[in-house]
C-alpha cells in the first residue's frame, strides 16, 4: 500500500506543476482589458476620464491660485454619496477660477481619485 501512496503523491505533484505551467502569463489583450488597458476597437484613454463627474453648486470661501485650489462649502452630491459640507477642490485648471471671487456661488463639476482627494474639473459662476 506504501508503494501505491507514494505513486498517487508523485502523479499529484507533477500534475500539479504541469498545470501550473500552463497557466503562464495571461494574452496582452486578457491583460490589457482587465488592468484598464485599451479594448481592442476602442481608443485609449487617460486615467482620468475613466473617473465619473459629479456635479454640485455651492459658494466659494476662498481660491488659493498659487496652489492650485479652491474652498467651496456645497450641497449634498448624491452621485458622490457625499453629505453637504466644506473642503477643499483642487483645480484641474487654475485659470478657470480668476473670474470667480469668494462669497460667489457657483455651480462645479468635479472628479473623485479616492476618499477626499477631489479636482474640480469645470467651475462657472451661478447668475
Amino acid at each position: 500500500m506504501a508503494v501505491n501512496m507514494n505513486n498517487l503523491i508523485r502523479a499529484s505533484a507533477i500534475s500539479a506543476i504541469v498545470l501550473l505551467a500552463s497557466c503562464g502569463s495571461p494574452d496582452s489583450d486578457t491583460a490589457n482589458s482587465a488592468s484598464g488597458g485599451a479594448m481592442p476597437g476602442m481608443p485609449n484613454m487617460p486615467q482620468s476620464a475613466q473617473q465619473p463627474a459629479h456635479a454640485a453648486q455651492g459658494t466659494v470661501n476662498s481660491i488659493d491660485q498659487a496652489a492650485g485650489t479652491v474652498n467651496i462649502s456645497h450641497g449634498p452630491v448624491a452621485s458622490a454619496n457625499w453629505p453637504a459640507m466644506t473642503m477643499s477642490f483642487k483645480l484641474a485648471n487654475p485659470d478657470a477660477a480668476r473670474s470667480i471671487e469668494p462669497g460667489q456661488r457657483v455651480d462645479f463639476t468635479f472628479t473623485i481619485a479616492g476618499g477626499m482627494d477631489a479636482t474640480v474639473t469645470e467651475i462657472k459662476r451661478v447668475e
